[in-house]
């Protein structure tokens, strides 16, 4: 694996990220191309879900804090609850042309 440390970026991202949790370093992985958050031991805490490091790194990284967890489930049990609410209406509305079809059908 070859990582690049990124100890200065265009908006201070990396040090930015210390005010979240001391420890963060960040690197980019030339390989997979894309940034990574480790601490300073070196474990990998997550990997940026952007092209790029930008204030949205540091949001991510206070919303993805083990303190956060709680509202993290809740947040992904609302998603998958409206994800099932269009799912099921989805399913209504192609029974409801199928019936339509057949009804049809039958009757001419």
């Amino acid at each position: 694996m070859c990582l690049k440390l990124i100890t200065d970026d265009l908006f201070d991202i990396a040090a930015r990220l210390r005010t979240v949790k001391e420890s963060y370093v960040v690197y980019y992985n030339t390989e997979k191309e894309r940034f990574e958050v480790h601490d300073k031991r070196g474990c990998l805490e997550f990997v940026v879900p952007y092209d790029e490091l930008d204030a949205r790194t540091v949001e991510y990284a206070r919303y993805s804090r083990v303190e956060n967890a709680k509202r993290i489930f809740a947040d992904v049990e609302e998603y998958n609850n409206r994800l099932e609410k269009t799912q099921a209406q989805k399913t209504i509305e192609r029974a409801a042309v199928a019936y339509e079809d057949v009804r049809r059908m039958n009757e001419g």
